[in-house]
């Protein structure tokens, strides 16, 4: 028997969002629900198998039955923002499949189903209802059965006219009068009130419909209900119609229109773009079309006449012929742990040929070297690790900029981070679909490292007119390219450590956390695993007896927050900051940086990242020397051991003093602030004075430790209650201090007032220098997702700024140091500090050449200034 399977949309896109994590694609569509819909619709070909399927969605908010009730469904909240655009993109992948889409202005889904069903069930045909929605179980009948989605997106049960009232207790002709009494609140259908299920149920039981009931008022027991009943008579009916699926629409279908038709050209773009290529071969194979021609890899360069090269060619054909005036693409295999690595494979493309040069082959890497020297442009994503293969003394053999100034390497993966810093990750998969270029899945052999090269050419230009057109050129040229070598060479310096202090280290904070985990127990009076949060919950909140401040799914939270609002309640609680502390620093840096130590160079050879933060701002790994708590002593003295190595004798630093706070005074122009930094004063007891209107002889040391933290704050959009919670004091108090604050600086409020405003407007902000930072959710209609993006908008364009400038300094200071030839060196960036390793000699000239290379790398209304200081380990620098 042939089979009709007809799926309420809806309700299977909004069960499939719910039930799926958040997904996007490359460029930030939401397609969680999507992709939910799409599996669940290949179980169910694969367990209905059905000869013909069609899809029914609601069409719009406006139906009959609003025309009839206008508060039907009235307490529905709208969709969820990342929902709403996947309804037509569902739509658009089920045409692409050539399965029937149905939609009618002015009716449901249900309608659909219903008038579908009727129409078609037959003894000959049967039909297969797919929904979430129990209201659709009044349409079971001998030819159709609903299949309801119980768990989640996988798990289904059917219901027949058979199973039912077995399931439910009632047949589906109960359903609908039912609803008159019972009302329905998920679709605000009022029903009697004060009448639910059960007494519904049992009144269509005794006398079989509405009309029935009221038919037999006196014969019902309980006055409250005979009221009840009299009183709503209207509003019953009324329900019974607003619940009663239609089943008669004029639907101008025929049968051989649900027809599955397969449009194998259409579905590879489309699955593509949404990042579901693993589903393709699944679903053609659930609707048996294996054999279906999905474009092969024809389409690699949008050029279908247009095969993908599989032959490559070795060295030798690196002739001027391959890269005079030519662009090459390049993909290199590497071996080893950077900053030293060596080359396993190259594969170079110039836009008719691919070579491929073994890293066993030298000639054939030196004719590699001359390609990139030579070419006009080189397109990659491995800027970086080029320069660290093919450089030698230094990292210089490849040209970053030509004789104009103007880039030579084009690194796609650092362009893309520019155009969306937002992202964890800027490897193949994304840029094909972020720039157009459909791509081979890769298959871990030659083919896969072959079309890595040919997919890097084709998306260069899509690439460059993306910069172009967010204007993001310049800073990729000035500022992010150049510092690719300048973080090269610091990865290659690398920076010395006293293994002996650090051993010693080791072994005194390991005694002390035992100390510490003793002194523990014995204020718990028992031992237990410090570490497991449900065992400290249990410790503290019950046998202790101390207020429960939050709870989790598992219990109660101990975390930092927590722990701080009960630092007073117990001596315990500073004992277990305490021992996280240590317990940090030991697994983190202690014993962490003693297995980091190159065995060759006896250094520290961390990487820097430049593709992570969504500010701009650099990170570092293996180890991450920017989490290293510099303001504690126990962080100073994971900080102490590090040391000028052979032949340096001092370490010099240099840190910008409250950069982000001149930024701050320099894009708002506010006067006062301006003014502040001008001349020279204490900006955080002269905020003190200006907010509480007195001279700034008189201010404390808690008024100006309260105004340095709205300083700061401010620049991070902080609120009343965060202010309140940071100083201890009363939210209304931190209210009228911010109030204060922008009344002495108004122009700091209206910049940042400007910040959101223009977020709201185009969705993004920009640094002084162009970079851009993306906002989604700035115009969210969740409240915690919009005030997290306006915070966001506000703080943005000032950290950002700051980022750009030390990364300027950074490379003007590698530049003069490579210029001048000096024998100092730099090592490391840590947020806005320098540190350098200098030679006696040099110190005077390298403590002078930072300070003004760093304080005059960009002008503003304000000064920027630096602190610099030389000394014999990094922590006695600060």
């Amino acid at each position: 028997m042939k089979k009709l399977m007809i799926i309420d949309g809806s309700s299977l896109l909004f069960r499939a969002f719910f039930a799926l994590p958040p997904l996007k694609t490359a460029l930030g569509v939401p397609t969680n629900a999507v992709y939910g819909f799409l599996t669940m619709l290949i179980k169910l070909y694969e367990e209905i198998n059905p000869d013909y399927i069609a899809v029914a969605f609601d069409k719009g908010r406006q139906t009959f039955r609003t025309e009839m009730y206008s508060e039907y469904k009235g307490n529905r909240p709208d969709a969820p923002e990342d929902l709403r655009p996947q309804f037509s993109l569902i739509q658009d992948v089920l045409k692409s499949l050539g399965i029937c889409v149905i939609e009618q202005e002015g009716f449901e889904g249900d309608d659909i189903l219903g008038s579908l069903s009727k129409q078609f069930g037959s003894d000959e045909l049967t039909i297969a209802i797919i929904t979430g929605d129990r209201d659709n179980l009044q349409l079971v009948d001998k030819h159709s059965s609903v299949f309801l989605t119980k768990k989640g997106i996988s798990d289904m049960l059917e219901v027949t006219v058979e199973n039912m009232e077995e399931l439910y207790g009632y047949g589906p002709d109960k359903i609908i009068q039912m609803k008159a009494l019972m009302g329905d609140s998920s679709d605000n259908i009022p029903g009697v009130p004060g009448v639910g299920e059960k007494t519904a149920l049992k009144l269509i039981t005794e006398y079989g419909d509405l009309e029935s009931v009221y038919e037999h008022m006196e014969d019902i027991s309980g006055k409250k209900l005979k009221e009840r009943l009299a009183e709503n008579k209207e509003l019953a009916f009324l329900s019974r119609e607003l619940a009663t699926i239609k089943t008669d629409m004029e639907l101008d279908y025929k049968l051989e229109q649900f027809i599955q038709q397969f449009h194998g050209s259409e579905v590879k773009p489309v699955f593509e773009k949404l990042g579901f290529t693993k589903l393709t071969p699944r679903i053609m194979k659930a609707m048996g079309e294996d054999e279906v021609d999905l474009g092969g890899q024809d389409s690699l360069f949008g050029m279908a006449t247009e095969p993908v090269v599989v032959d490559t060619l070795d060295a030798s054909a690196l002739t001027a012929d391959y890269y005079a005036d030519k662009d090459v693409a390049i993909h290199v295999l590497l071996d080893g742990k950077a900053p030293f690595r060596t080359i396993k494979d190259a594969y170079l493309y110039n836009g008719t040929d691919v070579v491929h040069v073994s890293g066993t082959d030298e000639a054939g890497l030196s004719q590699v070297l001359v390609t990139l020297q030579q070419a006009k442009h080189v397109i990659t994503t491995q800027a970086k690790e080029l320069l660290e293969v093919f450089g030698q003394s230094a990292p210089a053999d490849i040209a970053i900029l030509g004789d104009d100034e103007a880039p030579r390497v084009y690194d796609v993966s650092l362009m893309a981070y520019l155009l969306d810093p937002t992202r964890t990750n800027y490897g193949y998969v994304y840029l094909c679909e972020r720039f157009e270029v459909p791509m081979i899945s890769p298959a871990g052999n030659e083919q896969e490292y072959i079309s890595m090269a040919q997919a890097l050419y084709a998306m260069y230009p899509n690439t460059l007119a993306a910069i172009e057109e967010n204007q993001l050129g310049s800073l990729y040229q000035t500022i992010e390219l150049p510092l690719i070598h300048t973080l090269l060479v610091m990865e290659k310096h690398g920076i010395y450590i006293d293994t002996e202090k650090l051993q010693y280290t080791t072994i005194r904070f390991k005694a002390e956390l035992a100390e510490v985990q003793a002194d523990i127990y014995e204020l718990a009076g028992e031992t237990f695993n410090i570490n497991s949060p449900k065992q400290l919950g249990v410790i503290l909140f019950e046998k202790m007896n101390l207020p429960v401040i939050k709870k989790t799914k598992t219990g109660y939270s101990t975390d930092a927050e927590v722990l701080d609002m009960l630092r007073n309640e117990s001596p315990i609680i500073e004992k277990i900051l305490s021992y996280r502390t240590i317990a940090k620093l030991v697994s983190t840096y202690l014993e962490g940086l003693a297995v980091l130590i190159n065995p060759t160079t006896k250094r520290i050879h961390t990487t820097f990242n430049q593709m992570v933060t969504a500010t701009g701002r650099l990170s570092s790994s293996e180890p991450n020397l920017q989490n290293i708590p510099v303001r504690t002593e126990k962080g100073r003295e994971i900080r102490a051991l590090f040391y000028p190595g052979e032949g340096f004798d001092s370490l010099v630093s240099a840190d910008y003093s409250q950069i982000e706070l001149r930024i701050l005074a320099h894009l708002s122009g506010d006067e006062a602030l301006v003014k502040a930094f001008q001349e020279g004063q204490d900006i955080h007891r002269f905020t003190a004075a200006e907010v509480l209107g007195k001279a700034q002889d008189d201010v404390t040391s808690e008024e100006r430790s309260h105004a340095k933290a709205i300083n700061f704050g401010i620049i991070y959009g902080i609120s009343d209650f965060g202010l309140s919670r940071d100083l201890g004091i009363t939210r209304a108090d931190a209210k009228n201090y911010i109030n204060l604050y922008f009344s002495r600086y108004p122009k700091v409020k209206a910049y940042m007032d400007a910040m959101v405003q223009e977020a709201h407007e185009t969705g993004k902000v920009r640094t002084m220098f162009g970079r851009i930072r993306e906002l989604p959710d700035i115009n969210s209609r969740n409240f915690n997702r919009r005030s997290f993006a306006e915070r966001t908008a506000m703080n943005t364009p000032i950290q950002g700024s700051a980022a750009d400038i030390i990364k300027l300094a950074m490379n003007k200071v590698e530049q003069k140091l490579e210029a001048d030839k000096f024998t100092s060196r730099l090592l490391l960036q840590v947020h806005d500090e320098l540190v350098i390793e200098a030679v006696a000699s040099e110190e005077t000239q390298i403590m002078e050449l930072l300070k003004t290379t760093m304080e005059e790398v960009v002008s503003l209304q304000v000064p920027l200034i630096v602190d610099v200081h030389s000394a014999e380990n990094w922590a006695l620098v600060k």
